[in-house]
């Protein structure tokens, strides 16, 4: 006998056990709970600038939107059960760029369940439905969301919504961009992944877990220090632990396989193999490219690069000449009028001359900088790292010769090799805890503050998934970049 308890009224009830049927890709349906005339049923005709289809009233393009995001997560779940999210725009805080976006969690929790993987332990209602192949607890919807009306109207707010599905968002990179535009598409995809798993049933006030049962999120939230996951702890030691800053980390197998697949190494050591400049030289990695899984180790020649112009080590046209399965050495500068370009189109170029690696150098001696990905860059898949000047003055001179990559740690990621969950020194109900830490680079989905460069990449969080019980419906190939790694402070819970 399944049991299931509605959050916040914590009502309990018994459903009959059915026989369950094979999943196929998931069906999400939006109810539209807002009244006439308001949010999703806002007859107003949208700003130009907002990303409507054009003739499309503002309530319908706010509805296309988030349909589009949930259509999302239907290709990549499967489950032969629909999944019913409640949505609604409500006037939330707002006060400039710290705007509450939206929230979203799961309606119900389930336990007990025919298809459990672990019993006595709490489920997300739309998880539970696909792992039980029918829906636990009928005639009640899945998921409850709210996103922010005033971003639309309130002067207050500094930020304002973008309702473009198709990418093309207008951030800081566009033709005419729009520094405070918000990529609702993308908060929408966050929003939804935290009903769909990502989220724990625990008052981080004082550790206790709902009903005295954990939860299935719980199970693989692992603090280091203790050595214990969350289900193992007392509940004051739970309390402790979600203000544990970096020893918190989600230690499920697919978790950290999707995170070794997607988190750039930090702090790399680039080691000239031999000749004048032979060495040792530190290394930052981008906030973009390759993995610390395909950059550890990586060894190649190292060839200075030509793009053809007046500046032609600066890699920001196409590259001639370059002997693909080389290592590419780019210069940063000289940052002069109409010379200087983003990082991830200098990467770009590079791998699409046949690259292995890129080397970026700085052309002023200071501080190594983190390279953000800018408008072209999520979509390279080759490792890119950053030197500083006076290093790269005494390789370039030696080149070509071989280099080697060595990750020395990863971005995002705990010494033991597991993915870090956000844990501030001061307890933030709604994001401690459920949540990936601001630290992983490149950025990712479930980190707390929706980042500029994401749109429909669900990155790590499919590995969290498997970790829960989702059977994953489809291979996410990543074809899409925009905007910059600038985090705006608005918040997600």
């Amino acid at each position: 006998m399944a049991t299931h308890t509605t959050l916040r009224l914590l009502v309990l009830a018994a459903v009959l056990a059915l026989a369950a049927s094979p999943a196929g890709a998931a069906n999400i349906i939006i109810i539209n709970n807002d009244g006439a005339g308001e949010g999703f049923n806002d007859p107003n005709m949208p700003d130009p600038s907002w990303g409507c289809p054009d003739g499309m009233t503002l309530g319908q393009c706010r509805l296309n939107a988030f349909q589009a995001a949930a259509d999302r997560w239907g290709e990549l779940l499967q489950s032969n059960v629909d999944i019913m999210v409640s949505a609604q725009m409500n006037p939330m805080t707002c006060s400039g760029a710290g705007a509450v976006l939206g929230s979203s969690g799961t309606t119900t929790v389930m336990r007990d369940f025919p298809g459990a993987p672990f019993p006595g332990t709490w489920y997300h209602s739309a998880l539970a439905d696909a792992l039980a192949g029918y829906d636990v607890n009928a005639g009640v919807s899945d998921i409850t969301s709210q996103f922010n009306s005033n971003l639309d109207d309130d002067p207050a707010c500094t930020l304002n919504w973008w309702y473009g599905t198709d990418g093309d968002f207008p951030g800081n990179w566009a033709v005419n961009p729009d520094a405070n535009a918000t990529h609702f598409f993308a908060v929408v995809m966050h929003e939804l992944a935290h009903g769909l798993g990502f989220q724990d049933f625990v008052n981080l006030q004082n550790g206790q877990f709902l009903g005295g049962y954990p939860d299935v999120y719980s199970k693989f939230t692992f603090d280091v220090s203790l050595g214990l996951h969350w289900d193992e702890m007392t509940a004051p030691q739970r309390a402790a632990s979600a203000v544990n800053t970096g020893n918190v980390v989600l230690d499920g197998p697919q978790d950290k396989a999707a995170a070794d697949d997607f988190l750039t190494g930090n702090n790399i050591d680039l080691v000239i193999n031999a000749g004048p400049a032979a060495g040792t030289y530190a290394a930052l990695g981008g906030l973009f490219g390759g993995s610390w899984i395909n950059a550890d180790g990586l060894t190649g020649t190292i060839e200075l690069t030509n793009d053809g112009s007046a500046y032609p080590t600066c890699g920001c046209n196409p590259l001639i000449g370059f002997t693909p399965g080389n290592i590419a050495v780019i210069d940063r500068g000289p940052q002069a009028p109409g010379t200087s370009c983003q990082f991830g189109l200098k990467a770009l170029h590079a791998e699409q001359a046949g690259a292995i690696g890129v080397i970026v150098v700085d052309h002023t001696v200071g501080a190594l900088v983190n390279m953000a990905p800018g408008q072209w860059g999520r979509p390279v898949t080759i490792p890119a790292i950053f030197i500083g000047k006076t290093d790269g003055d005494t390789i370039r001179v030696a080149l070509p010769q071989s280099g080697t990559f060595g990750v020395v740690d990863v971005r995002g990621m705990h010494a033991n090799g597991f993915p870090l969950l956000y844990t501030p020194a001061v307890l933030e109900l709604g994001s401690t805890i459920s949540h990936y830490d601001i630290s992983a680079g490149p950025n990712a989905l479930m980190e707390p503050a929706v980042n500029l460069d994401l749109y429909n990449d669900p990155d790590i969080t499919l590995g969290m998934y498997r970790d829960e019980g989702w059977v994953i419906g489809a291979i996410f190939i990543d074809g899409f970049e925009s905007g910059d790694t600038t985090a705006w402070s608005a918040t997600v819970p």
